[in-house]
């Protein structure tokens, strides 16, 4: 390490800094300052003159701000990135014992085969990138990707000799290597793990069925039968609906390789979670009997909520709202232009939508007999909508007319609206959407937090309401003021390439309109209703007291039970003001919970989800060595088999382009911030003291 110092100033002000030392030593102790030591006292007489001489320079230099520059040199090995497959499909194979052995002997051993001159750098990859951590090859997807971009945020401008991958060059997960290796500044060295080479295998390679289903209905499945050197042997696919076989088929492959597909429909004969497991038999010398079976789930919904859209006349808004509903899959929509239905029909829907009605052609008393049932409504106005009928109704907004003409209002988002959630991108996106036409007048609603969507006329932000809500007679209703919502969805997808800002406003509309009022006090929220085998499970609980005020002083349990009834009990922890529980990770299968509060009050919540088995590293059994090779040539890598890894190394020493790097370390600190150089003044001062008081001096 070199140290050099400094100044802001030019050096050649040292003589300024030693000048006013000289004079005040000179100026204090030119006639001795009353010093009496007999014959020592010239030499005393210097010596106070030298410490006063120094004290004063060096407070005076320090007045220069001076830094001190220190520059060490440090020595950077350069080092090799060893990133090995940690997934299920490596042992998947007859080598797999093999593989394992060697796999783990190289991590533990690399360092001292390639020697002091290499530093070794060990990465997992699977489902995720981990460093230092031995193997276990027990990851169920692999994700090569997100290993590549790992050592490129770590590694971008080290001194690195390349990276050593020993992979099957099967992945299943995030993106192709291919791309992401394209700025990698440094060689791979793939090492080919597994077979190249068709092996016998018979084998489920896909599924394709509703994720949901609704009840006394048919869905249908699509099962895909793989088949590799399987030729004149039959096999037979079963269909289980947990233990009950609901279909059987069997079939004999006439080629060598052969993709078959079995269609089949099953009945929704009770609400919940359909627990499905397809098998195929196993045939004799298959590579893996792993990949014979498949299960999946479909969620049957008892019914879906019927909504009607009654108008008089067709108008694109009511098939833009149609659109939107029905891109929920909780929601039918029915259209209907009679403008009169009877009340036996009425009562079979969950909501109606009133497009224009009342209007100038009358229907009051059909409005009427809407507003007279339990049904929630939702109004949309427009030239046809006679706003005085609508008046009559009183549904808590009312309006006052104040010219012939309309309105075209754009759209402001209500900051205290708290009746539902918006995302951001609804809320940033609502204000792009173009104008409505709105009838001149103003709507009188009691509170102006029900509104939704407020008005804004040319560059004039109003309080009057373009969507809002009221809840009258224990009833609420749902309020349009304008037309021409059509247009939100074509801007909404020329926005963002998509219709879900429009479909989640009237989604979230329809949500609150046709929701209960909530009286439970207990309210446990699983964060997904399904859940990978290797995701831990995570469930949220509020809990309300009888102001219905949400504490969390008292304590909740939950029981988890799988499907062969055996039961894990939990107790919630607390969160800020509810409860969260991290159950872990459970197997494949479906369960149910009850979720109970310890006060003594006996409420519960009782509900289920699904734990979905992770089958993708069974799906493919023939290694891509094309992909190792590809990503080894794109670097000016190698493609390597195992057996030569270990020579390999060695012999990687010897490359030239693996040489150690010195890089200079530079460090700035003020001189006047070192507590060495306050003790060294101190100390002049002090023993200049000392000796004038000893001197006699004063």
């Amino acid at each position: 390490m070199s140290v050099q110092f400094f100044t802001e100033y030019p050096l050649w002000f040292i003589i300024f800094c030693l000048t006013a030392g000289g004079l005040s030593s000179y100026i204090l102790y030119r006639k001795g300052h009353g010093i009496s030591a007999g014959k020592y006292q010239s030499f005393i007489t210097f010596t106070l003159s030298l410490l006063r001489f120094l004290s004063v320079s060096i407070i005076a230099f320090l007045l220069l701000n001076p830094l001190l520059k220190f520059v060490s040199n440090e020595t950077q090995k350069p080092f090799l990135i060893l990133g090995i497959d940690n997934s299920i499909s490596i042992v998947n194979t007859k080598d797999s014992i093999t593989y394992k052995n060697k796999i783990n002997e190289i991590f533990n051993t690399i360092e001292n085969i390639a020697g002091d001159k290499v530093k070794v750098h060990k990465y997992l990859f699977g489902k995720e990138t981990k460093i230092n951590t031995k193997p276990d090859f027990k990851d169920k997807q692999t994700d090569i990707s997100a290993f590549f971009d790992e050592i490129l945020n770590v590694y971008s401008e080290s001194n690195s000799g390349g990276v050593i991958l020993l992979s099957d060059g099967i992945y299943n997960k995030g993106n192709s290597p291919i791309y992401t290796i394209k700025n990698l500044k440094y060689p791979i060295f793939a090492v080919g793990l597994g077979d190249t080479s068709t092996r016998k295998d018979l084998k489920i390679s896909n599924i394709r069925t509703n994720s949901i289903a609704y009840l006394n209905n048919s869905f249908p499945a699509q099962i895909d039968i793989k088949s590799d050197k399987c030729v004149s042997q039959s096999y037979t696919i079963t269909v289980y609906n947990e233990d009950k076989k609901i279909y059987e088929n069997s079939f004999t492959p006439s080629k060598n390789s052969e993709l078959n597909t079995f269609n089949l429909n099953i009945e929704a004969q009770k609400p919940g979670i359909m627990h499905l497991v397809a098998v195929v038999s196993n045939l004799k010398d298959e590579i893996t009997y792993s990949n014979n079976r498949k299960d999946f789930f479909v969620e049957i919904i008892d019914a879906r909520q019927k909504i009607l859209i009654s108008a008089l006349s067709p108008h694109p808004d009511i098939s833009a709202i149609k659109q939107a509903i029905e891109s929920n899959k909780n929601y039918q929509a029915e259209i209907d232009f009679s403008g009169n239905i009877s009340s036996d029909n009425i009562a079979k829907y969950d909501m109606i939508i009133l497009h224009q009605i009342p209007s100038n052609g009358s229907n009051l008393k059909f409005a009427e007999n809407i507003k007279n049932s339990n049904i929630p409504i939702l109004f949309v106005f427009g030239r046809q909508s006679n706003l005085n009928l609508f008046n009559t109704l009183k549904t808590g907004l009312n309006f006052s007319i104040t010219g012939n003409g309309y309105n075209q209002s754009t759209a402001i988002v209500n900051s205290e609206f708290n009746l539902f959630e918006n995302s951001d991108e609804t809320k940033s996106t609502i204000p792009y959407f173009p104008p409505l036409a709105v009838s001149f007048g103003n709507f009188n609603i009691t509170d102006k937090s029900d509104i939704f969507i407020f008005q804004q006329i040319g560059s004039v932000k109003t309080d009057q309401p373009l969507i809002c809500f009221s809840n009258n007679e224990n009833k609420r209703y749902g309020f349009i003021t304008g037309e021409g919502i059509w247009r939100w969805r074509l801007i909404d997808y020329d926005k963002n390439g998509n219709h879900d800002v429009s479909n989640s406003i009237l989604s979230k509309m329809i949500q609150y309109l046709t929701a209960h009022n909530d009286k439970r006090r207990l309210r446990v929220y699983t964060s997904e209703n399904s859940y990978n085998e290797d995701e831990n499970i995570i469930i949220n609980a509020e809990y309300y007291n009888e102001t219905f005020e949400l504490v969390n002083k008292t304590d909740i349990s939950m029981i988890i039970t799988n499907e062969k009834g055996k039961n894990y009990s939990y107790n919630f922890s607390r969160t800020e003001n509810a409860y969260k529980l991290d159950a872990g990770i459970y197997s494949p299968g479906k369960y149910t919970y009850l979720a109970k509060v310890q006060n003594g009050n006996n409420e519960t919540v009782k509900g289920s989800f699904i734990v979905k088995p992770i089958q993708v590293e069974y799906n493919e059994t023939k290694a891509n060595h094309e992909l190792l090779k590809n990503l080894a040539n794109t670097t000016n890598g190698k493609f390597l088999k195992l057996d030569e890894l270990e020579y390999f190394i060695k012999n990687i020493k010897n490359n030239e382009s693996l040489k150690s790097v010195i890089f200079s370390k530079k460090e700035y600190r003020d001189l006047i911030n070192q507590k060495w150089m306050f003790f060294l003044i101190l100390f002049f001062i002090s023993l200049e003291w000392f000796i004038r008081k000893r001197s006699g001096s004063y």
